[in-house]
């Protein structure tokens, strides 16, 4: 196959794109800082001071407890088990119903709770991602734009599909830059030959600047365009990559919550909270240790249940995390028996789960601290601009057919 045809490849690749990225790089631009952003925007939801210095807050298992007894009916299956100092606890809640597991037809119009820690006090509500609240919502309905445009699943799976194709058009993108072989001129090196493609003649005709914006911009961040390209994959295409991780010698880490689906969820099982924190504990001290790791208690720790494969996931920061938030270890064990079904240990045990673990904490600016999160506003822009001045070269080279034929 010809240039031209990687020429007009990439061409409808980059059209079929711009839309997506033009969207998910703008608001990457201001994901990076999205905990500052949340306590800007509904400082009354976010923030709970101490009551006295020294205060401790309450158990988040108790403060669960204290919100299924004024809601009967709703369920709370996701719990943190550390919150930050002056901050409120966030508590996501469904009202489900128990035979199809789909939510009720009266259930209310929220599902974000957020409570004092130290009294247990009710601070707000709202509907996640739902903009029409105000902009409490405002952060939520960024991301649920990042990711799937606000439109749910078929719009998590338009975003992996694109994410698919911007892999695919990063090689074509920088196979277009390097230098025709056929148009060599006699005693010029092939470096010298591809310089210009990284220049940018600031000074040439608007036309011009923004084909070298393009193409220039491209070749500068390609090493991270193609980073986040393949994250995207991984974040919404997980159907995709998990077996390639698995052919890469890896271990698909969702497979605790996406496999071994039950007949019927199971709603209640054996191993209350309570009991469940105290057995993940045990698994990740007896993990930790197989694989020769330090338990980590400066991390964020967590307890799942997934109702739908009966099983509970207790995550916990071991030496083997890489993000400034923790978290990333887990073990999997089922609901009623304990018995361990998983564990996930994110980097340094297999190659393909170190590599997505490190694009994917890239992505998201949780390794490199504030410099990083700088950088990947800087990168948002950058995609944002790449999309711009891509339709821009086709909207003037169109121009150009459409006159040739007039003429």
């Amino acid at each position: 196959m010809g240039r031209q045809f990687w020429v007009v490849a990439h061409r409808w690749a980059g059209l079929t794109l711009a839309l997506f990225l033009a969207v998910a790089g703008f608001t990457g631009i201001f994901l990076s800082w999205i905990d500052e952003l949340e306590v800007a925007a509904a400082p009354d939801l976010q923030l709970a001071a101490p009551p006295s210095p020294g205060a401790v807050p309450l158990s988040t298992l108790e403060l669960r407890r204290l919100v299924l007894a004024r809601y009967p009916g709703a369920r709370i299956d996701y719990v943190p088990m550390t919150v930050e100092e002056g901050r409120s606890l966030r508590l996501y809640l469904t009202w489900p119903d128990p035979k199809t597991g789909l939510p009720r037809a009266d259930a209310p119009q929220w599902d974000d709770l957020f409570l004092d820690p130290y009294t247990g006090a009710e601070l707000g509500r709202r509907q996640w991602g739902n903009i029409s609240q105000g902009i409490k919502n405002l952060m939520p309905f960024t991301y649920r734009l990042h990711y799937s445009l606000a439109l749910g699943q078929w719009g998590l799976l338009a975003f992996g599909l694109a994410a698919l194709v911007w892999v695919l058009d990063c090689f074509v993108g920088f196979y277009l830059t390097l230098p025709v072989v056929t148009r060599a001129p006699a005693g010029k090196g092939w470096i010298a030959r591809w310089a210009p493609a990284w220049a940018v003649r600031w000074e040439a005709s608007r036309y011009k600047l923004n084909f070298d914006l393009h193409r220039a911009g491209g070749l500068w961040i390609w090493p991270l365009l193609l980073v986040f390209a393949v994250s995207s994959v991984s974040f919404n295409l997980p159907q995709v990559y998990g077996p390639v991780v698995q052919a890469l010698g890896g271990v698909d880490d969702g497979a605790v919550y996406q496999s071994a689906l039950l007949p019927a969820p199971r709603w209640r099982p054996r191993l209350s909270f309570d009991q469940a924190l105290l057995h993940g504990e045990e698994l990740a001290r007896t993990e930790a240790s197989h694989f020769h790791l330090t338990l980590r208690g400066d991390g964020e720790r967590y307890l799942w249940y997934i109702p739908a494969t009966g099983a509970y996931v207790y995550g916990f920061t071991s030496s083997a995390d890489i993000s400034r938030h923790g978290g990333g270890s887990f073990v999997g064990f089922d609901g009623d028996s304990g018995a361990l079904r998983a564990t996930r240990i994110p980097t340094g045990r297999h190659g393909a789960n170190t590599f997505t673990t490190w694009v994917e904490a890239l992505h998201t600016a949780h390794v490199g601290g504030t410099a990083w999160r700088i950088a990947v506003s800087m990168i948002g822009a950058m995609v944002t601009m790449l999309c711009i001045t891509g339709i821009v070269i086709w909207t003037k080279k169109r121009s150009g057919r459409i006159n040739r034929k007039t003429r």
